[in-house]
């Protein structure tokens, strides 16, 4: 499989081009090296709000109403999203419609209106959204295992941000934001299906030209001095009608991983993906205790976690972590077999081989894969790295992974369920 090509305007701005004439749709992607990780205290929340306002109005489309009309014109899937390290924007549609997509988006990057009706209402969907994260348990239990687990710094914040924040940022504040963060050297567009790559740089040279051309901002690196000591906490939270667990295993960000990712991905698959996964046979279908459960790795450049998340009945929520731990340390101790290995690499395979048949997954395969690891990494070169992976290096990760120095967690019961003796299971089983 070809890998894409990388070029720069005459601005400097880079394009990642991937031309595939087997691609129904096109997608135009544009990724800012922006998010959490580049805020302070006082901003924290400000990257996703600049996200929610981005089709909100622009110089050609002055207000959201415009910019929608023209967006459906073209039959667009569009969105964004906002992580720590990152802010995404992209449209995908029909190969027909690519250059007037191309068009309507590089209008929004470099002319952005930012409305103060759009700002205000905008506001409020996001403190909304704040709301709904808080009242859902599931995402409230994940902020509060980040803030154990990193602290009082940009790894340890919501990507939401709080609500004094937002009810404080002003058009002003936005406007600065995103004239210091919004450059050059700090994005990246990245264009997948069926094109003509001439044409379609001297479109982008010419629609480019003025982009903010300001000095790049610098992430705010992880601080280990500031991480705290606590392991974990009860969290109370009443009308609770069942407990909810979030196991967190604190591991290396992808500058140190390197190649020691692939080996911690199939253990990931191994333990939770899949109805034959681990965790999901002990805990749903021979123990029957548990609706959910989320096994995952978030890998970031200067740090990442492997994560088990679940619920259960409230009486049963000590047997869970205990089946949990017991299941970890088993698999330090016995022999994982060639078909469970086989089984979870599968898993893998398939779901990178899928991307494939879709342009924006393309786009962000090769664009996410270029903001972090500065090269394009192909479905065939992953396949390939993860075919060689073997028991042993899974072994390996396993064992400096699960441990009581690498664990944080959390557990959300109503009051009645505080005493748990959470920490003597911990002490037993790590």
């Amino acid at each position: 499989m070809k890998l894409p090509k990388l070029v720069a305007l005459k601005n400097k701005l880079k394009v990642i081009l991937y031309k595939s004439d087997e691609l129904i749709t096109n997608s135009i992607l544009a990724l800012v090296k922006t998010g959490t990780d580049y805020e302070n205290k006082k901003n924290n929340g400000i990257s996703h709000f600049i996200e929610h306002l981005f089709f909100k109005g622009s110089k050609q489309f002055p207000d959201s109403k415009i910019l929608g009309l023209e967006l459906d014109k073209i039959g667009a899937d569009y969105n964004a999203f906002t992580s720590y390290e990152y802010t995404g924007y992209f449209i995908k549609t029909l190969p027909e419609y690519f250059e007037r997509a191309i068009q309507i988006l590089a209008d929004i990057l470099c002319n952005p209106l930012f409305p103060e009706d759009e700002i205000e209402k905008e506001r409020n969907v996001v403190l909304e959204e704040i709301n709904f994260h808080m009242d859902t348990p599931t995402s409230f239990i994940f902020d509060e295992v980040l803030k154990i687990t990193f602290g009082d710094q940009p790894a340890g914040w919501s990507i939401l941000g709080t609500k004094k924040n937002l009810e404080a940022f002003s058009r002003n504040d936005i406007l600065n934001y995103f004239k210091n963060h919004y450059t050059v050297n700090n994005s990246y567009l990245v264009l997948v299906g069926n094109f003509n790559e001439n044409k379609i740089i001297r479109i982008l040279e010419n629609l480019f030209e003025k982009y903010n051309k300001n000095k790049s901002p610098f992430k705010n690196n992880l601080n280990y001095q500031k991480i705290p000591k606590t392991k974990g906490k009860i969290i109370n939270k009443k009308e609770l009608k069942q407990a909810h667990l979030l196991l967190l295993f604190i591991t290396d960000g992808i500058k140190k991983l390197k190649d020691r990712r692939y080996p911690l991905r199939v253990l990931t698959s191994l333990l939770g993906y899949g109805f034959s996964s681990r965790i999901f046979r002990i805990l749903r279908e021979e123990l029957g205790i548990t609706y959910y459960i989320k096994v995952d790795l978030d890998s970031y450049t200067d740090r990442g976690y492997l994560y088990i998340q679940t619920g259960s009945s409230l009486p049963k929520i000590e047997i869970t972590i205990k089946r949990l731990l017991e299941e970890l340390n088993s698999l330090k101790s016995t022999k994982i077999s060639d078909d469970e290995i086989e089984k979870a690499k599968a898993i893998l395979k398939t779901t990178i081989l899928s991307s494939a048949e879709s342009s924006l997954n393309m786009a962000y395969l090769y664009g996410i894969n270029y903001i972090l690891f500065n090269k394009f990494i192909s479905p065939k070169e992953y396949i390939e790295k993860i075919n060689k992976v073997n028991e042993e290096q899974i072994k390996r990760e396993l064992k400096r992974l699960i441990s009581w120095n690498n664990l944080k967690f959390a557990i959300l019961v109503p009051p009645e369920y505080s005493k748990i003796k959470i920490f003597d299971i911990f002490k037993k089983y790590l």
